[in-house]
């Protein structure tokens, strides 16, 4: 009886921790809109790979707060040639520079964790599962969209002039 009830317990906890955070609201999500975070069914019942999820996906969000972040702390200086600031504002636009930097470099440093335990386990898994998996990416280019969406004039008058 013991060992039902605790099988019964584990494999709630288990289904619990795959489905968590796909009803959350993130922070990206109040910001730049409702993304659901899916695990394909095929997937579920491999723990490393729902961890893999769930981390890419909050590497995803941050990663995009941190350019709509950066798009809207810089935007005041849009439009300004370098020559036109005062030294105060190339100091501050270098410190945010900087600031983001280092920022997105920690991020790239989870991003490459992430992709390294991909490896680990994806050669275990059929094609099918990592097609599935796949999905992740598809998210990341989807909350991106978002970004360039929500700053789209930005993104207009950047690419006139380049």
């Amino acid at each position: 009886m013991k060992i039902r009830l605790l099988t019964l317990v584990s494999i709630i906890f288990f289904v619990l921790s795959c489905g968590e955070s796909e009803s959350k609201n993130t922070k990206a999500d109040k910001k730049l809109g409702k993304l659901e975070v899916e695990i394909p069914g095929e997937l579920k019942d491999k723990p490393e790979v729902c961890k893999y999820i769930k981390d890419m996906n909050v590497i995803t969000d941050d990663f995009a707060l941190l350019f709509d972040n950066l798009i809207d702390e810089a935007e005041e200086y849009d439009g300004f040639k370098e020559e036109d600031l005062s030294m105060s504002d190339q100091i501050k636009l270098a410190t945010m520079a900087t600031k983001y930097a280092v920022k997105s470099g920690e991020l790239l440093v989870k991003w490459s964790e992430c992709l390294e335990n991909r490896a680990k386990f994806e050669k275990d898994l059929s094609d099918a599962e990592i097609k599935a998996l796949d999905k992740t990416v598809e998210r990341f280019e989807k909350r991106m969209k978002q970004v360039e969406e929500k700053h789209k004039e930005f993104f207009e008058k950047a690419n006139k002039n380049n």
